[in-house]
């Protein structure tokens, strides 16, 4: 027990830090008790803090202020080196099943003209190949209005760059689970006949608790980034740092934020609001899933059962005329 009192003096000292700032303390208290203690774990060096909330990632990965760091992100998932010509503005697709508008966390536009999206999910949705489609060409239609309009009656399909969108989940959906331990799933468009057509379309998905859960080894480049958005553990940490250096700028960005705890909470705060919205669509679409499964399963069986009720009125008309032959036998002796 006496181990564990600092720590608990260090926790009241960060309770009392936070009430000085009276709003920062009302959003702190609001939170679940789950999430105070990541936060004061956070604050006070207990543990790190995961950057895969929106604002977080933004944070540390903003291209305007360290491209650096999404090249070499970007670099390692694509498998070949790429260079940040641009960031883009954000552009967003008003989803007609959910009404949410929907906003990629980070658009830029590679030296070769490729544009790329990263989206961040703390929780996978549910549909992510239809969803993927419509972001997507949402993006190209945007890329081709704007390459027409610059171009005029010089313009060309040929003219129209790749459109890349790499979703880092979480919490992956069912599709991905089922082919654990495969944690990077790249999208291959191919034609039976062995065609070569060009596609402006490319997805692919990262299962970061995939990736955690099967316990790979840091040898490359792309497991470290992965390590690095997927763990809070202060010895993953270490042991992520002193393997690849180029890392620990970041960590120090993440450090930044416990200078501002009130900062700190109002954005971890939004950042669950947002979470909280996503969890309900995702309940939503979930329970409508299972209603359509039981009301396939309900229309199955009342199929089944007319089938049997069918079956049985066919066989009670056959037993009555024999019952009926039968009679007639007898009274003919």
């Amino acid at each position: 027990m006496k181990k564990k009192q600092p720590k608990l003096k260090r926790r009241g000292r960060a309770h009392r830090k936070d009430k000085t700032q009276k709003t920062a303390s009302q959003v702190f208290y609001r939170l679940p008790i789950r999430e105070q203690e990541k936060l004061l774990d956070f604050i006070q060096g207990v543990r790190g803090l995961k950057i895969t909330y929106d604002a977080f990632f933004k944070h540390v990965m903003n291209p305007d202020a360290h491209p650096e760091r999404l090249e070499s992100f970007l670099s390692a998932v694509l498998e070949q080196e790429v260079s940040v010509y641009r960031v883009l503005p954000l552009e967003g697709v008003r989803m007609a099943d959910s009404g949410s508008f929907v906003i990629m966390d980070i658009a830029v536009e590679l030296d070769g003209g490729a544009m790329v999206n990263v989206e961040i999910q703390k929780i996978g949705y549910l549909f992510p190949g239809e969803r993927a489609s419509c972001y997507l060409s949402d993006f190209v239609m945007h890329q081709y209005n704007r390459v027409r309009d610059e171009r005029k009656e010089r313009f060309s399909f040929r003219d129209l760059k790749p459109v890349i969108l790499i979703v880092i989940m979480e919490d992956s959906p069912s599709p991905f689970l089922e082919v654990f331990p495969q944690y990077i799933h790249r999208e291959r468009i191919t034609y039976d006949s062995g065609a070569k057509v060009r596609s402006l379309f490319q997805t692919i998905y990262i299962s970061l608790d995939t990736f955690h859960k099967a316990g790979h080894n840091i040898n490359t480049k792309l497991e470290a980034w992965l390590e690095f958005l997927s763990t809070d553990n202060p010895a993953d940490i270490v042991r992520l740092a002193g393997a690849y250096p180029e890392f620990l700028p970041c960590y120090r960005d993440i450090v930044e934020f416990r200078k501002n705890p009130k900062e700190l909470i109002y954005m971890y705060s939004e950042a669950l609001a947002v979470l909280d919205r996503n969890t309900e669509n995702y309940m939503c679409e979930e329970l409508k899933k299972e209603n359509e499964q039981l009301r396939s399963a309900v229309s199955q069986k009342d199929t089944d059962l007319r089938k049997k009720n069918a079956a049985l009125a066919e066989k009670d008309a056959e037993i009555a005329y024999l019952q009926q032959q039968q009679h007639q036998f007898r009274n003919q002796k």
